[in-house]
């Protein structure tokens, strides 16, 4: 997977044996304040059965609560719920930890899962 983060907070992956890790990498200005100027981007190998989210500031930032306390729930919570499909995890995660007075956009995908016949070496 390749990214490029201009604003927001870094993606958050987590394996499918419960391993939460916010991704470094690919910092850039926001969009469009310099249009010229070239982006960098990062990238890893995503590992099979692991869920991406990629959300905005509303849902680990509030001003009754600091991006720092945001993400340390946001990754307990993630964890905790990773086993639901991703439209219930993402509903979730927003009424869980969204502020209601910020918007909050929140993408979600997983990768599949080898299945057990496809490591057969018979």
């Amino acid at each position: 997977m390749a990214w490029s983060v201009a604003g927001h907070p870094p993606p958050l992956q987590i394996t499918a044996d419960g391993v939460a890790t916010f991704l470094t990498g690919g910092h850039n200005i926001l969009l469009g304040v310099q249009p010229a100027r070239a982006r960098s981007s990062a990238r890893t190998v995503v590992p099979a059965g692991a869920t991406l989210l990629l959300y905005t500031d509303g849902l680990v930032e509030s001003r009754n609560q600091g991006i720092d306390n945001g993400m340390t729930r946001l990754r307990r919570h993630a964890i905790s719920h990773q086993h639901l499909p991703l439209t219930e995890l993402c509903a979730r995660l927003a009424r869980d930890l969204g502020d209601e007075r910020d918007d909050i956009t929140l993408i979600a995908a997983r990768t599949p899962t080898p299945r057990a016949h496809e490591h057969d070496t018979r």
